[in-house]
C-alpha cells in the first residue's frame, strides 16, 4: 500500500495540473467583433479633418520615386470630399485639386478616422445597399442584432489583443476586412488586414494588393497611422504614413467647390 503523505503528494500535483490546464474561456467570434464595432463608432468625430499622407512605393524592392509623394489634405467626413495640395521639403507647393477620398479608388486611402467597417467606404458603388446588421423581430421589449457582413471564422488569443480571422458573408467587393486585432479588454482597434486594389496610371488596370492597416490611439480615439500594402508577387509595395491630423467644426465652403479654386489662388491652405 502506497504511503498517505505520497498519495496526498500526488493528489496536490494532480490538482495544480488540472489548473494550469484550464485556460480562460475565449470569447465568442462575434460577440468580439460586435463589441470591437461599438467601441470604435462609441468616439465622437468632428465633421472636418485634415491631415498629411506620406506615400513611398517600391516596385520590386526599389524605391520608386515617381509614385511617391507626400500629401496635405482637408477632408469633408459627410462625403469625403477633399482638397489637396502636394508638399516637398515640408512646404505646401502646388495646385489645388479636389478628390474623393476613398478605399479601393485611385485615390490615396483615408481619412485616417473614416469608419474602416462602412462598406461604401469603398469607392466602387454597390449596386443596391444593404445593411450591415439586421435588426430580428421584437418580443416583448427585447432585441437582438445580428452581424450582416461576417462571420468569424477563427480566434486566437495574441498578446493583450484578440486576433480574429473573417470571412465575408454577401459581397467580397464591399466587405474586404480578413483579419482585425483588438484589445482585449477595451476592444478597441489595433490592426486589421483588408483587401484592396493598386491602380496602374489612368489605363483603369489594377492589381490585387493586401492592406495591412495599424492604429495609433489619439486622446482615446484610434486612428490610421501607417498602412502597408503589397500586391500578391511581392512586386509592387506601398506605405502610407498619417500624421499631422487635426479635426475642426468648419472650414471653408470654397474648399470643396473646385470651381472657385481659381479665385482662391492667394488664400489657399499650407
Amino acid at each position: 500500500m502506497m504511503p498517505r503523505r505520497t498519495l496526498a503528494s500526488i493528489a496536490i500535483a494532480t490538482a495544480f495540473a488540472c489548473t494550469a490546464q484550464t485556460a480562460a474561456p475565449v470569447p465568442r467570434g462575434d460577440e468580439i467583433l460586435r463589441l470591437a464595432k461599438a467601441a470604435f463608432r462609441a468616439h465622437a468625430h468632428a465633421p472636418f479633418v485634415s491631415y498629411t499622407v506620406e506615400r513611398t512605393d517600391r516596385r520590386r524592392r526599389e524605391y520608386d520615386m515617381e509614385n511617391s509623394y507626400t500629401l496635405r489634405v482637408w477632408c469633408r467626413r459627410s462625403d469625403r470630399s477633399a482638397l489637396t495640395r502636394r508638399q516637398w521639403n515640408g512646404s505646401t507647393v502646388g495646385p489645388l485639386e479636389n478628390v474623393t477620398v476613398a478605399f479601393d479608388g485611385r485615390v490615396d486611402p483615408g481619412p485616417p478616422d473614416a469608419d474602416v467597417f462602412e462598406p461604401r467606404l469603398y469607392a466602387r458603388p454597390a449596386p443596391s445597399p444593404e445593411p450591415s446588421a439586421t435588426d430580428l423581430p421584437t418580443i416583448g421589449v427585447t432585441s437582438v442584432t445580428v452581424e450582416g457582413d461576417y462571420r468569424v471564422e477563427r480566434v486566437a488569443r495574441d498578446g493583450d489583443a484578440w486576433h480574429l480571422w473573417l470571412i465575408w458573408k454577401r459581397d467580397p467587393e464591399r466587405n474586404r476586412i480578413d483579419e482585425l486585432w483588438v484589445d482585449a479588454e477595451t476592444y478597441e482597434l489595433r490592426r486589421m488586414k483588408v483587401r484592396d486594389h493598386l491602380y496602374l496610371g489612368d489605363t483603369g488596370a489594377s492589381l490585387p494588393e493586401e492592406f495591412d492597416v495599424r492604429f495609433a490611439m489619439r486622446d482615446g480615439t484610434p486612428l490610421i497611422a501607417t498602412i502597408d500594402g503589397r500586391t500578391d508577387d511581392w512586386e509592387f509595395e506601398t506605405h502610407y504614413a498619417f500624421r499631422d491630423v487635426t479635426f475642426a467644426q468648419s472650414l471653408p465652403d470654397w474648399y470643396f467647390q473646385p470651381q472657385r479654386y481659381g479665385a482662391h489662388k492667394g488664400d489657399a491652405p499650407v
